[in-house]
């Protein structure tokens, strides 16, 4: 399956192609299940990416999610958490492109951080707020250390159209599903690349339209 994807994002070959998307605009915002250590976590993902060409288009998105521990990986602490982030430039050729499905296939260039922090011990700031008066305490745990991978995702897409939002704009919103598998590359202090390297599937929809 891994060795299908990355041979299908690479190979950029126009099957079905039937609208002018070039200069068109898609905003992405999906569900998505990633590898974390080994677990599929559930997180959230948004996304922008720009039509440069009928079939070609080039963007930047950010995926998120965190998770609990009872250890803290070395450091002296017994209740930590994980913030994970992804952020990428995805790289997408339709291969389909017709009125009510697109199918594209590409690879997504990006890096994957990993921020520990120490839930018992907390950093208070005050913020003064002189036009009310208020005073807001935020409350952040510390942090203890930062991962950062290079990662490299093949993936697959398609997209459903559900709904003309504005005809003469050809905008128009799509259920969007997607699969690919992540890999990472590089060396962390409390992590290792195979704990970010898994299957990643995500679910939402798109709404796509002209800038002009």
């Amino acid at each position: 399956m891994k060795k299908l994807l990355l041979l299908s994002a690479l190979l950029f070959a126009q099957i079905t192609f039937a609208q002018s998307q070039q200069n068109d605009l898609a905003f992405t915002a999906k569900a998505t299940v990633l590898p974390v250590f080994n677990n599929n976590r559930l997180g959230a993902e948004v996304g922008l990416r720009y039509y440069l060409t009928d079939a070609f288009s080039i963007g930047n998105n950010y995926v998120y999610t965190n998770d609990k521990f009872t250890h803290g990986f070395g450091y002296y602490t017994d209740n930590s958490i994980v913030h994970y982030l992804g952020i990428n430039v995805p790289l997408q050729y339709d291969v389909v492109n017709k009125d009510k499905v697109q199918i594209g296939m590409g690879v997504s260039p990006g890096l994957s951080l990993s921020t520990l922090r120490d839930k018992n011990q907390l950093k208070v700031e005050e913020h003064y707020d002189e036009e009310t008066g208020v005073t807001t305490v935020v409350k952040t745990p510390v942090r203890l250390n930062r991962d950062a991978y290079f990662s490299l995702t093949p993936n697959i897409d398609l997209s459903v159209k559900v709904a003309n939002i504005d005809p003469k704009s050809n905008t128009a919103i799509y259920v969007t599903g997607n699969a690919g598998y992540q890999f990472t590359f590089g060396k962390g202090d409390f992590t290792k690349p195979s704990d970010f390297r898994n299957y990643i599937v995500t679910l939402g929809f798109t709404i796509k339209g002209a800038l002009d």
